[in-house]
């Protein structure tokens, strides 16, 4: 009688602890639930996945940018350009 009048005892305990548990985890959820997404938004996301571009795409895109000549390069070349077409008019004016 005394095994089962302490083991009811330490069933108790638990059970209070369990109660006290179940409570905090409800107080949790209660307290998360209202930031998840919902399945529509969930779909939403998912049908935009697809169109968005991976790491490897992106490294390709990087590294064929970088194969191309930059801005400062390409005004360079035209004010070369500009400068060589000036200097072969004022020779063409002095030589008339």
């Amino acid at each position: 009688m005394r095994e089962v009048k302490s083991t009811t005892g330490r069933l108790e305990t638990m059970v209070i602890d369990l109660r006290q548990a179940v409570t905090r985890i409800e107080a949790t959820l209660t307290a998360t639930l209202p930031h998840l997404a919902a399945k529509a938004e969930v779909a939403e996301i998912l049908k935009t996945l697809p169109h968005l571009a991976t790491k490897a795409e992106v490294a390709e895109l990087r590294a064929d940018l970088a194969e191309k000549p930059s801005r400062t390069y390409l005004w360079a070349g035209f004010a070369a350009l500009c400068t060589a077409y000036a200097s072969g008019l004022a020779l063409l004016a002095l030589v008339k």
